[in-house]
């Protein structure tokens, strides 16, 4: 458990002699970043490792009254799951993965007590757990089963949009004025536009420099670039064309492994644009189920056989795109053969094995920087709820099938990882969750 000490929360800019709102708007910031950076390194908020303070050591940062504390925290309760304990720990978890609600009915129809699981990580450990009816929290456990390990081509597309309403094509070659502002990438660093910049779009979603101009660096001042320097567009850009009409310029990703089917990610879709271009990428697809003992049993208390198998319930998918050099970069083999390398390694990965984890182990690729966004909870859109459905409706993953309609919610995490130093990620992962999960059934009458 990574402890949060009255000097950490400091230094991570606990409001000083602020009311509960200061209070509350300084904790909603932080957790909703998703990563939190101790002199230790950097630490997920919904990390296998629980992140904690005491009410003790808030009060002590921000200088303020107990009660004061309590009001900031009691707001957060709702949408992110902020233990508000006396004299134990506080915990900041953000939002929750899963929450799944199991109601066994009786013959005569009268309903039991509910087993209700409310996990504060989508692998363990499990808390809030009806121990009653679990008995040991050994009886549960979180896995994550290989879907899909593919290559895979990223491609970009392109959209003009006028200001009358107009599409139309944008041919390679053509020149336009891109204008200030625009969000543009330049070896992997994000930057702005600094003013009206001439570029040539020889297609996709590079484009070079007419003549010399400069960016400035989200991360850093102004960079100058030279004439013929490539940058990578960004989402959606205003330009104006040589013939002086002026429009909205859309970049978007367009991945095909070789079986599963195009990956659309829908809006996060852009964070692919954090690799660059060329570079190989496979595609690992996980799924995350819950395995439950001793919850459902055919048998009548102390009566007859050993008890039913586990019962499972899928709780969410992973797309995780990874860098296919890495292999190659880490020494082991030569770039050509580097992507079937590491895709048999991910075909290796135990169910209850982390990602992360292994690829240090075996790679040294570690995870020490990275940019980790959540979205709220939402209805899926199309593609998701598609995936989403073929994860419900598998007898393997699920004991008892969910139903999954036209109006499935859940809520999803994007995060791009990155080694020290490096501009470039070596993952980009997307986390796709339930928001609520409703198990039901009836045993009927003979």
């Amino acid at each position: 458990m990574q402890r949060l000490r009255a000097s950490h929360l400091q230094a991570l800019g606990a409001p000083v002699k602020g009311g509960a709102q200061q209070i509350e708007d300084w904790l909603r910031s932080l957790l909703q970043s998703g990563t939190i950076r101790l002199d230790c390194g950097l630490v997920e908020l919904r990390g296998s490792q629980p992140v904690a303070t005491t009410l003790g050591d808030l009060k002590r940062a921000c200088g303020v009254a107990m009660e004061t504390v309590k009001q900031g925290l009691r707001a957060l309760e709702l949408d992110h799951w902020v233990l508000l304990v006396d004299g134990v720990h506080t915990r900041l978890l953000g939002p929750p993965r899963f929450r799944v609600s199991v109601t066994k009915e009786n013959i005569a129809g009268s309903v039991g007590r509910a087993i209700v699981i409310a996990p504060m990580d989508g692998l363990s450990p499990l808390e809030s757990i009806d121990y009653d009816q679990l008995r040991r929290a050994e009886e549960i456990v979180s896995r994550k089963r290989v879907l899909a390990v593919e290559k895979v081509a990223l491609h970009w597309n392109t959209r003009l949009r006028l200001a009358s309403g107009d599409e139309v094509d944008l041919p390679a070659g053509s020149r336009v004025t891109l204008a200030a502002g625009s969000q543009v990438r330049t070896e992997g660093r994000l930057g702005r536009v600094e003013r009206d910049l001439e570029v040539t779009a020889p297609g996709g979603r590079e484009i070079r420099l007419s003549r010399a101009g400069a960016v400035v660096l989200d991360k850093g001042g102004p960079l100058g670039l030279r004439t013929g320097a490539r940058l990578h567009l960004e989402r959606s850009n205003i330009v104006r064309l040589a013939d002086g009409r002026t429009g909205l310029l859309e970049v978007s990703s367009h991945a095909e492994p070789g079986h599963t089917g195009e990956v659309n990610w829908d809006d996060d879709s852009h964070w692919l644009a954090r690799f660059t271009d060329g570079v190989p990428l496979v595609l690992l697809r996980r799924v995350v189920f819950a395995e439950f003992e001793g919850v459902v049993n055919d048998q009548c208390v102390g009566v007859g056989g050993q008890g039913s198998a586990a019962w499972r319930v899928a709780l969410g998918v992973h797309d995780c795109f990874l860098d296919g050099s890495i292999p190659f970069r880490a020494g082991q083999c030569p770039l050509r053969r580097s992507p079937e390398f590491l895709m048999r390694f991910l075909n290796e990965l135990d169910e209850t094995g982390s990602l992360r984890e292994a690829m240090a182990a075996r790679f040294g690729f570690a995870a020490e920087a990275a940019d980790v966004r959540l979205s709220p909870a939402r209805f899926a859109g199309p593609s998701l709820r598609g995936l989403l459905r073929q994860v419900a409706t598998d007898p393997a993953l699920n004991s008892e099938l969910l139903a999954i309609g036209s109006r499935a919610a859940c809520w999803t995490q994007v995060g791009a990882y990155y080694r020290k130093g490096e501009a470039w990620p070596w993952e980009v992962t997307r986390e796709a969750y339930f928001t609520f999960v409703d198990m039901s059934y009836r045993q009927q009458a003979l």
